[in-house]
Parts: C-alpha cells; sequence; structure tokens
C-alpha cells in the first residue's frame, strides 16, 4: 500500500531549480539520487524522474539522512518526507546543527540578489555597456548583471558580465570569447565601471555565486530573456561540474 500523503509545510521561500540543466540533486541513504526540483532553508523538493523510483515512498523512511550536492559542492543533514505525490516528494530540513544553514546560505542569498535585479540606467555605464545591445540590469548589493545575445543565435549569450559585491570587495564572473574568466578588486575600483586584476584561473566559489544570480534571476525576468539565461547558466555549471574533485563541506 502507497504511504499515505503528508500536508507539505512552507515558511521558506523556495527557489525553482531547472531540471534541464540540473544544478543540484540529492542522495538519499547513499545511494539513490534524484534531482533538485526547488531549494530553499527550510527544505527541498526532488523529482521523481525514474520509474523504479515510483515506489520510494513505500522504500525510504520518511525521516532520512541526504546529502544536498549544489553545482559541484554538498552537506549531509536529515530531512523528514512531508509531501509526496508521482512526481515528486517535498522535503523539510531536521535542523539539529547549523551546518546546513551555512550550506545553504552559500547560495540562496545570491538566488535572492538575482530575484531583485532591476533595468539599469544605461546612463550609468560606461561603454560598451552603455550600448543599445547590451542587456542591463541592477539590484541589491549592488549586484550588475549585463550579457549580449548571439545575433546569430538567440537562445545564446556571446559575452556577459556578472559583479557583486561581498564583503570588502567587488567579484566578477565573466564570459568572453567562450571562457570564463574572475576576479576581485576593493571596494573603491569595483563594479562594472571598475578595473580589476583577473585570476590566473577561474575561481569556482565566484563562478559558483554568480551562478546563483542568475538561478535566481529566472524566478523574475521576462520570459524573453530565460532562453539566453538558461544557456549562461548552463555554461557556468558545465565549468563548475567539470572540476576534478567535488566537494562535501
Amino acid at each position: 500500500m502507497a504511504a499515505p500523503k503528508l500536508s507539505e509545510r512552507r515558511v521558506s521561500q523556495r527557489y525553482a531549480l531547472s531540471l534541464e540543466n540540473t544544478s543540484g540533486h540529492a542522495v538519499f541513504e547513499k545511494s539513490i539520487v534524484l534531482p533538485l526540483m526547488d531549494i530553499s532553508y527550510g527544505g527541498f523538493s526532488v523529482a521523481i524522474d525514474k520509474p523504479e523510483h515510483q515506489s520510494l515512498c513505500e522504500t525510504l523512511p520518511r525521516t532520512s539522512e541526504v546529502d544536498v550536492v549544489m553545482l559541484g559542492v554538498g552537506t549531509t543533514g536529515r530531512a523528514v518526507r512531508v509531501f509526496e505525490s508521482k512526481q515528486r516528494l517535498g522535503y523539510a530540513f531536521c535542523h539539529d546543527t547549523a551546518s546546513v544553514l551555512i550550506f545553504l546560505r552559500r547560495f540562496i542569498e545570491f538566488m535572492r540578489l538575482g530575484e531583485h535585479l532591476n533595468t539599469l540606467d544605461r546612463s550609468l555605464l560606461k561603454p560598451p555597456y552603455d550600448s543599445a545591445e547590451w542587456l542591463c540590469f541592477r539590484g541589491d548589493g549592488p549586484t550588475d548583471f549585463v550579457f549580449h545575445k548571439n545575433k546569430g543565435a538567440n537562445n545564446s549569450v556571446d559575452e556577459a558580465v556578472i559583479t557583486y559585491r561581498e564583503k570588502d570587495s567587488y567579484r566578477t564572473a565573466e564570459l568572453r570569447n567562450g571562457r570564463l574568466l574572475t576576479s576581485m578588486s576593493s571596494e573603491a575600483g569595483g563594479g562594472l565601471n571598475g578595473r580589476s586584476a583577473q585570476d590566473a584561473t577561474a575561481n569556482e566559489d565566484i563562478l559558483r555565486k554568480s551562478a546563483c544570480v542568475i538561478m535566481g534571476f529566472l524566478q523574475s525576468c521576462d520570459e524573453v530573456h530565460q532562453p539566453a539565461l538558461t544557456h549562461l547558466l548552463n555554461t557556468l555549471r558545465k565549468q563548475l561540474l567539470s572540476s576534478p574533485q567535488q566537494k562535501t563541506k
């Protein structure tokens, strides 16, 4: 007999994650891997994407040990199942310690920044970003996001810059000529109009947080921008998941 459905309770806002370019997954009982559909401080949902997983509610305990992995890094905690359907399972975290919250903050706070991006006044920008060919947005932090669509392919981005402020410096991720670059500068010289020295190799933490800015923006941006943003997110995701080691922190 199938397990009864439980009432799902959401206190924290959940951010939807695209299953087309899966940015995260959950591993139950060290062996069952399911793609994340959404994430929040309070919990997450996973998709039942394979026929052999249809009976998971009968085999998994209601409270499970789970490894949550986002863009190549993960943490371990406990979660209780609060929703069941044929397409997905919903879980609430058991916050026995602060470790899961600390881990999630690295992603959700930057999704929040992306969600609240608004069109940027071009008068605030220097060339080339003041050109009509660039789509320019600004949000809290400040967080700046500009990108240039490929004229020959409507669903791709050929250039992009994401800049956000963290602690006492600006962090920047750029897509230039098919290559991902990162840099960091002092607060006085930061932002899209500032200059900073590029990292010798792309900094994964900057790339990861920039990907979260895009994921957040996908929650609220105009539908016409979604294909291009999905393409850019997939570019960042591939770079991060190509790292030789996946880390648990």
